[in-house]
């Protein structure tokens, strides 16, 4: 079942129940209106024919009931019996069948002064009535025929009423619901356009107030960050083409160059160490691109680790290919485990500090490299310093965008994945990384955790 019935049936539903209550409301009470009011006139009734009987000298029973069979407005069906205080019956309006109650029925009269029940279509009221020197008790029923018949009349009307209600609201409600659904309709209309050749459009956004509108925003904000993860990705496996396919042709060149005609052992000897270094550049950016692919799958095996133990295993690797000094400063407010202690994966946090490390040795030309560790209330702050080329400020910006590298830095070899992999993995151990550099005057990495709560 689509919005649109599913929204017509549930309005049709509400205003059935409500009508239904206000209707049996109205009905109700027109019912205790009729009711009253029918009572109130068989009370005059009763009140007026014990009055003539009991306070009138001239009149007598048999003269009573010669003036209510001749009454002109007496009501349909109407019968009076009036009984004295011995239970005896003083008058009835009609002889033939007349009202007859029990003693027990008159008793509960005189001690509640006022009684109505039915019997069968008769309803029925008994009255004290009391003179200067006795008690009486008037008995009257008659027929409501007029009031039934406008009752009945009033629920018939409700009843029609009701249902044709229900067949225009019911047709309101589906031309309103399709009315207000319309403008989702044009956004799947125009999603169901959207391809992966067209992925710059974008769907309407309407006023930009309504809830429709925020639909459309939003739907064209995801868009904009689909647009951007597949051209990041158009963009990643071009470069990575690329970076593959470079030291894969160099190698095959210089292959044939040295297959051209026999060479000096100094030659093969040159030409094997060209090949070593290309296959270890190779090596290190098949690696990188792999873990860069898997990043995202470590989220699970995550634990509290060491982060101290980690950085010091990243130095003693990075000491093994570069031969700058590495100073490692502690500040004094860290003092136990505890300060040292993330909640992170081991080989992804070791794969960070060894690209910085890395980077920092490389460019710093043999200079000495700097990591400072601070305390930052819950974070922990890794600072790590070079003396190197520096960054331009427009490059700053774009760093970290796979395979992106600096202009100044072309004389130097890497791949330019190092910062995006580094900048990843920070993101899943939710820390920070800031960078701060100028041209020839060296870079600052500034990377945060968040510590192990205890």
């Amino acid at each position: 079942m689509n919005i649109k019935d599913k929204l017509t049936i549930r309005f049709v539903l509400v205003f059935a129940a409500v009508w239904l209550v206000a209707s049996i409301a109205i009905y109700y009470s027109s019912s205790e209106f009729r009711k009253e009011e029918f009572y109130e006139r068989l009370v005059a009734r009763a009140n007026a024919a014990a009055k003539l009987l009991i306070e009138v000298e001239e009149v007598d029973a048999q003269l009573l009931q010669k003036i209510e069979s001749a009454n002109p407005v007496k009501l349909p069906g109407e019968k009076i019996t009036i009984y004295n205080y011995n239970n005896q019956e003083l008058f009835s309006s009609d002889t033939q069948d007349s009202l007859r109650v029990d003693s027990v029925l008159l008793d509960k009269i005189r001690l509640e002064k006022s009684l109505n029940w039915r019997q069968g279509d008769v309803e029925v009221i008994g009255i004290l009535y009391e003179d200067q020197f006795d008690r009486f008790v008037v008995v009257a029923g008659a027929k409501d025929l007029y009031g039934l018949r406008k009752l009945q009349n009033l629920r018939n009307i409700l009843i029609i009423v009701f249902f044709i209600s229900l067949i225009i609201i019911g047709m309101a409600a589906r031309l309103y619901a399709g009315k207000a659904l319309q403008p989702i309709s044009e956004v799947i209309s125009e999603v169901n356009e959207i391809e992966i050749t067209n992925l710059g459009k974008r769907v309407a956004e309407g006023n930009g107030k309504d809830e429709i509108a925020k639909l459309g925003i939003t739907f064209n904000l995801m868009l904009t960050r689909l647009q951007n993860a597949f051209e990041i990705q158009k963009s990643f496996i071009t470069n990575a083409s690329h970076e593959l396919r470079t030291p894969l042709t160099s190698m095959l060149s210089l292959v044939d160059v040295t297959l051209l005609r026999k060479r000096n052992e100094k030659f093969y000897e040159d030409t094997l160490v060209s090949l070593k270094e290309d296959i270890h550049g190779l090596s290190e950016l098949t690696s990188k691109l792999l873990l860069l692919a898997r990043v995202d799958s470590f989220r699970e095996d995550i634990k509290p680790v060491r982060t101290d133990t980690i950085l010091w295993q990243a130095i003693a690797e990075v000491s093994k290919s570069y031969r700058n000094p590495i100073r490692v400063s502690i500040s004094d407010d860290i003092s136990d485990d505890d300060s040292f202690t993330i909640i992170g994966h081991e080989q992804l946090l070791k794969s960070a500090f060894t690209n910085l490390i890395e980077n920092a040795c490389k460019f710093s030309d043999g200079k000495e490299v700097t990591v400072n560790i601070l305390n930052k209330g819950h974070k922990l702050q890794f600072g790590i310093i070079d003396q190197g080329i520096g960054i331009a400020p427009e490059d700053l910006k774009k760093l970290g965008q796979p395979f992106f590298r600096g202009q100044n830095t072309n004389q130097f070899p890497g791949s330019g994945i190092g910062i995006n992999l580094v900048k990843k993995i920070i993101d899943i151990h939710q820390g920070s990384l800031d960078i701060t550099s100028s041209i020839g005057s060296g870079s600052v990495f500034f990377l945060e955790f968040p510590l192990l709560k205890i």
